[in-house]
């Protein structure tokens, strides 16, 4: 059985007009148990639980986590964030944060700013952090080990940094997940920072509705589709699906601190 990482199921469902049960169907088809949910507002938080209990009742553990997407920085630096706390037993990491200097969407300095309360706020709760970073990794690295984290849990969603971050990630025991984008032809650079990846290190995700792995490049992704990374991935470690997938979920359960 395989897992999804990380995938967006309320811009899924709602932006991609894409039913919640062809979403369940497709896990099943594909074989797919687990997916973490990331909730990018209270508002998606909110909606997360509104649908748990379908994920459940169908046999998909449906986990969430929490945090303000660097894009979105600048619509909640002067908001209330106290849901995050609130939901604490309710989400299994905070994330999506970090830094994203590819689009102009938020200032570098309130990007900064955001990345450092959503920092803080990881080390109250005491939960994993997951990161998103886009032409901004080597700065996030930097601002981890500011926080002292060498010892904490760190997940590097969808990495495309460069090689010499990857590196440094991966000695500090931290972790990086792989996304479709793996599967496409001019994917050379993430194709090398998985070569250099242990496979206790890797995760594996579909970061719905977004990146879908070949041969369904270029349209709406969902869940299941993990399947298809998780295969790309299993042929260029030459492993079994199965022995790969059983890696993956020691990684999971010892990430999160759950056991599924």
């Amino acid at each position: 059985m395989f897992i999804d990482t990380h995938a967006h199921i309320f811009m899924t469902v709602t932006e991609r007009n894409i039913s919640l049960e062809s979403i369940i169907d497709e896990l099943h088809e594909n074989q797919v148990d687990t997916v973490v949910d990331i909730c990018g507002s209270e508002h998606e938080l909110e909606y997360h639980q509104s649908v748990k209990e379908t994920f459940l009742k169908n046999n998909i553990n449906f986990y969430a986590a929490a945090g303000i997407h660097p894009q979105e920085s600048s619509n909640f630096i002067d908001s209330d964030i106290s849901w995050i706390a609130k939901n604490k037993e309710n989400i299994i990491a905070v994330g999506e944060v970090g830094l994203d200097f590819f689009y102009d969407f938020s200032p570098k300095e309130i990007q900064l700013k955001m990345l450092r309360k959503m920092i803080e706020q990881t080390i109250e709760l005491q939960k994993p952090i997951l990161i998103h970073g886009r032409c901004g990794e080597a700065l996030i690295f930097d601002m981890l080990n500011e926080y002292g984290f060498d010892d904490k849990k760190v997940l590097f969603h969808c990495y495309t940094g460069d090689l010499e971050t990857a590196e440094k990630i991966l000695k500090k025991g931290w972790n990086i997940s792989f996304s479709g984008i793996l599967t496409f032809k001019k994917s050379a650079d993430v194709l090398e920072i998985f070569n250099h990846t242990s496979v206790n290190n890797m995760f594996f995700e579909t970061d719905s509705p977004f990146l879908a792995p070949v041969p369904f490049r270029g349209k709406p992704n969902t869940p299941g589709k993990v399947r298809y990374v998780y295969d790309f991935a299993a042929n260029l470690l030459n492993m079994k699906q199965t022995d790969l997938s059983r890696q993956v979920r020691e990684n999971f359960n010892k990430f999160f601190n759950l056991n599924i």
